[in-house]
């Protein structure tokens, strides 16, 4: 896009058409950042990224613009609005710039906005200097269940009530705990991703655009044909990493108890280390809110499974089919499955 008054160079809007094919693969969770060029004609490289099942990064968009505002990121969510579809499932997480909250809200109206954690960790160290209270807050952001979000949460509040106040009145729960969060964040807590992306391309910033958009295609071209030969090589009916979490649930559900004590078709209850979760296999429901979360079976439903199918075939089987498709080696094979190219897609009106 350019100025209609001098013809100046304004804004740019890039995704490749891999990424969004491969999108419909990836968790419904897109990071969103902002980071400074310092080549001869400055501006910002406004960014859009998803992660896969193996916590990869898997790029979905890119803008420059000449400074991060209102109009330059409402015009980045309009695009993006184009490949990303707005829908109650989607979450959005960003550090807190009220342009991007002003924008955001202004583009996608059923999606879910959240904060990295990361970052107000570190607003918290510098403005309230609590560094010593930081693993409350991050056992806060991360718990499942209400009740141990409550617990720490209220041992926060007794030792540093300035940092409660600031999470409770000015931040709201909903906005950074994954318990209160009004929609499904994946387990995604922070945005990272983006930093790491950010960290990946410290030195082209100071190259022409075209320089820099080349050597994204370039190097996550390559990262695509790694990414998609390393899974390919294996047997697994999940991604290694999915495997592994399901491992750990596995042994963590063997000091567990769990009962039909209403006799109900489907309900249970489990019981062991001092938590009781009502799981309903009907439903696909876990009290503890794990399992509805991350969309794999966590302990509790792990050893409800067991309590129905006993420790045979169909257990394994289940475990499985209790789990969300997209942690499937197939699925994850076709993310990939498309090429990055040096060629530059673009959409109409950029």
């Amino acid at each position: 896009m350019v100025n209609r008054m001098d013809g100046s160079f304004v804004y740019y809007f890039l995704a490749f058409g891999a990424c969004i094919r491969g999108n419909f693969h990836m968790r419904k969770v897109i990071a969103v950042d902002g980071t400074y060029l310092y080549g001869k004609y400055g501006g910002v490289l406004l960014s859009a990224v998803a992660q896969g099942t193996k916590n990869h990064i898997f790029l979905m968009a890119f803008c420059v613009v000449d400074k991060e505002n209102d109009a330059s990121w409402t015009l980045f969510f309009q695009k993006l609005k184009f490949i990303i579809e707005d829908e109650p499932d989607l979450c959005v997480i960003s550090e807190r710039h009220i342009s991007i909250a002003n924008s955001f809200f202004r583009v996608y109206s059923r999606a879910h906005h959240g904060l990295r954690m990361r970052h107000l960790a570190e607003n918290l160290c510098i403005n309230q200097h609590c560094r010593e209270y930081l693993y409350l807050f991050y056992a806060e952001a991360k718990a499942y269940s209400f009740d141990e979000f409550s617990d720490n949460f209220m041992e926060l509040k007794s030792k540093c009530s300035e940092v409660a106040h600031v999470l409770e009145n000015v931040l709201g729960f909903e906005k950074w705990s994954s318990a209160h969060f009004s929609g499904n964040r994946n387990d995604v807590m922070t945005t990272n991703i983006t930093e790491s992306l950010n960290s990946i391309f410290m030195d082209e910033r100071e190259y022409p655009v075209s320089y820099i958009f080349n050597s994204i295609a370039k190097k996550f071209g390559e990262k695509f044909r790694e990414r998609h030969a390393f899974v390919g090589g294996k047997e697994n009916i999940f991604v290694p990493s999915a495997e592994r979490i399901l491992r750990d649930n596995k042994s963590a559900s063997d000091s567990l108890y769990v009962g039909n004590p209403k006799g109900v078709l489907g309900e249970y209850t489990v019981f062991g280390n001092n938590v009781t979760a009502k799981v309903n296999l009907l439903e696909r429901i876990c009290s503890y809110r794990k399992f509805d979360l991350v969309k794999m079976p966590c302990e509790h439903m792990m050893e409800t499974l067991r309590e129905k199918y006993g420790d045979g075939e169909d257990y394994g089987n289940s475990i499985y089919d209790y789990s969300f498709p997209i942690y499937k080696d197939e699925s994850y094979l076709l993310a990939y499955l498309k090429q990055l190219t040096w060629s530059l897609w673009r959409l109409n009106g950029l």
